[in-house]
């Protein structure tokens, strides 16, 4: 089997390296995981041993050369020293892929990452793909392999995980054993030294067997290959991602777990959700979303009807799906009419549909409401809440499957999700709705947070080709920035709607140039290193005559120094905006678009995307911001010209991913006022300070 992803997830043989019959130890723990009953694996399972020749009724043998079958997959549990002769064994054995289970590595210190290396180093030599090392191993419930540390083998189910933790891979054997969650392949990478989650999704995204993907990422090596490995799923199978190490202790804790340094957490986020991924924040959130995605229908609208028998949870579980972005409209006087037809006349009918407390029709009311509004164009989907009572009468639940079927078999492919609050003693209904494929989530946070995670993401936009490169400029800082006229300059013969400006060198130059400029004017002392203008009082604006504009010179130069400084004609009052670049190390070029000026940092109302974006992907990064009303016009300011702002951000985004020797952009702020946009200020920083000058 030559194929390493099929031998990985479809083995015919697996060795154990390290195999024991000692209880405890690793390698009898996977011994008896690949062979229990329950797994009923489907191929043949051997022990390496240097000794012995029978392992809990297993056949062992001293090598992996010696076996007399092919192998597919190794297994490795030994002390960290011996694993890089163990994969030249399986090097020698023409083994295509090993799980290395032993820890000891990379995450230890400088010892470790050099036996690391040597590891990996043996395995790329000899055309063996690891796993790992320091991981909790690999499932495939398709073919029953337990090739993990894990008690048990999940439930097989159309969700396939992939995570660096394997704390992960114990929760998934946890939530399936407790909520009937069904998994097909499970993969814990550990320090993910080979191995990584593009490589698995390659496999995943034409698996039959896998549904939905689920992802776990603390590190990303190379952020645009996993960008385009989910990009070229999520058109047909939902992935849901999860970024850890968002928080500066946060990074500080995947860095010490994973001997790895994590890309920047919010650009991870922006372009996971650039390439179509569902994103969430917590592993429980990941598993339930996961789930949910696997049962039912993405949530292709953001119009909920909620079915109550308690009016007051109806309004919470409201008001926590509109927080989260979605919406409970009142429903037609059409479809009100024919509810109260069903409903007790002192229920109500405007949504949340409120069957209240008549116990005895609740099966009737439930099953008759959930089939019209599956059916119905009003909304996006249905939410019953079961509670209490509701919850512990089986034939609530019974009424609500016969009804999903229904509405299945006539076409309706909208989700149905339950809110359940309910105790302990209607858990065997919880179960049945379950294995019913319809997620029911608890309580009404748990609910609006799920369904407002499975809201259905648009296509992947990935990024444009790149145009022409763009020449660097002939001297950098010493810090690798380019001074503010240069950069100006840059950006005026690039086409960019630049503040007029010039240099001046002395008082009088200054004055003068003012005049001819137009008052008022802004002036900017110019120092080597200075990038922070504000806070050194280097900027002086609103001067509105030759005098102001003078003495500000000579200040400059009394408090700063001797040195020249920029003049520019002061732009028009406006809203202010910011387009930033960054140079991602894992991603690449991204783009940043904005509320700008004094407030961006304060605010933090940006979108992000990786550059080059179109027009069209611009303007979505505008409708996302916080802040977008502001562009509507506030208190007798002009509206702006959203679709020309969004055209300047994808024209700014074109140059900086051409200018490969560019690594930071900041234009901040751009002054926009109805159809005007106006740069006053940017700073540009070199790639390499010490490759320019």
């Amino acid at each position: 089997m030559s194929n390493w992803q099929e031998a990985l997830f479809n083995p015919r043989r697996v060795a154990v390296v390290g195999a024991s019959a000692t209880p405890g130890k690793a390698g009898a723990l996977l011994l008896r995981n690949l062979t229990s009953a329950q797994s009923r694996f489907h191929g043949e399972v051997i022990g390496i041993h240097p000794s012995a020749t029978e392992l809990l009724g297993l056949p062992a043998f001293p090598r992996l050369d010696a076996a007399p079958t092919q192998i597919d997959l190794a297994i490795v549990v030994t002390p960290p020293a011996t694993v890089p002769a163990v994969i030249e064994d399986c090097g020698r054995a023409k083994i295509p892929v090993a799980v290395i289970i032993s820890g000891g590595f990379a995450e230890t210190g400088a010892e470790g990452a050099e036996l690391q290396r040597r590891t990996i180093e043996t395995a790329r030599a000899l055309d063996v793909r690891v796993v790992g090392p320091n991981c909790f191993g690999a499932i495939s419930t398709s073919c029953g392999l337990n090739a993990s540390l894990s008690i048990g083998l999940p439930k097989k189910g159309g969700v396939s995980l992939i995570t660096q933790s394997g704390a992960y891979g114990m929760a998934a054997y946890s939530r399936s054993v407790d909520e009937g969650m069904g998994f097909s392949k499970i993969v814990a990478l550990g320090n993910k030294t080979d191995v990584d989650e593009a490589d698995l999704l390659a496999f995943l995204g034409r698996d039959p067997d896998t549904q939905t993907i689920a992802l776990l990422l603390e590190s990303i090596s190379d952020g645009r290959r996993l960008f385009d490995a989910i990009a070229s799923i999520t058109p047909t199978k939902p992935v849901v991602a999860l970024k850890t190490g968002r928080s500066a202790s946060g990074q500080r804790a995947a860095a010490s777990h994973t001997a790895a340094l994590s890309g920047d957490a919010a650009v991870a986020i922006a372009a996971l959700r650039q390439a179509g991924a569902h994103i969430v924040e917590d592993g429980l959130s990941l598993l339930e979303v996961a789930a949910s995605l696997d049962r039912q229908p993405p949530l292709r609208g953001k119009n909920v009807a909620i079915i109550t028998n308690s009016g007051g949870t109806g309004v919470e579980l409201t008001d926590l799906l509109e927080a989260q972005g979605l919406a409970v409209p009142a429903l037609s006087p059409a479809l009100q009419e024919t509810f109260a037809n069903v409903l007790p006349p002192h229920g109500s009918a405007i949504n949340p549909v409120d069957v209240t407390t008549d116990w005895a029709r609740f099966s009737q009311m439930y099953g008759a409401l959930v089939e019209a509004l599956m059916k119905s164009g009003e909304v996006d989907a249905v939410v019953p809440v079961l509670l209490q009572r509701s919850a512990l009468m089986p034939e609530v639940g019974g009424a609500i499957i016969e009804a999903l079927c229904r509405a299945r078999a006539a076409g309706s492919t909208k989700p149905l999700h339950i809110c359940w609050v309910a105790p302990k003693e209607a858990d065997g209904n919880r179960a049945r709705l379950l294995d019913a494929a319809i997620p029911c989530h608890l309580w009404p946070a748990g609910t609006a947070t799920a369904l407002a995670a499975a809201l259905a993401r648009p296509a992947a936009v990935r990024p444009a080709s790149i145009r022409n490169p763009v020449p660097a400029p002939s001297a950098f800082d010493a810090g690798g920035w380019v001074s503010a006229p240069q950069a100006f300059l840059l950006l005026a013969q690039a086409g960019f709607p630049v503040t007029p400006f010039t240099m001046v060198t002395d008082a009088d130059d200054a004055a003068a140039k003012a005049e001819q400029m137009g008052f008022p004017v802004v002036l900017k002392a110019e120092r080597p290193g200075m990038t922070h203008k504000s806070e050194k009082g280097a900027v002086r604006v609103g001067l509105s005559d030759c005098s102001a504009v003078a003495n500000a010179f000579a200040d400059f130069e009394q408090r700063l120094g001797r040195g020249p400084a920029l003049l520019q004609q002061q732009a028009a009052p406006g809203l202010e905006l910011v387009i930033g670049g960054r140079r991602d190390p894992s991603f690449g070029p991204i783009i940043l678009a904005g509320l700008g000026g004094v407030w961006i940092e304060a605010l933090n109302d940006v979108a992000l995307r990786l550059a080059p974006i179109d027009a069209e992907e611009a303007r979505a990064m505008v409708e996302g911001l916080k802040g977008r009303k502001l562009f509507q016009g506030f208190r007798a300011a002009r509206p702006i010209n959203i679709a020309q702002f969004a055209r300047l951000i994808a024209d700014i985004s074109q140059w900086f991913a051409a200018a490969n020797w560019l690594d930071e952009l900041d234009i901040n702020p751009v002054i926009a006022s109805g159809d005007s946009f106006t740069i006053v200020d940017v700073r540009m920083r070199a790639e390499s300070a010490t490759s320019h000058g």
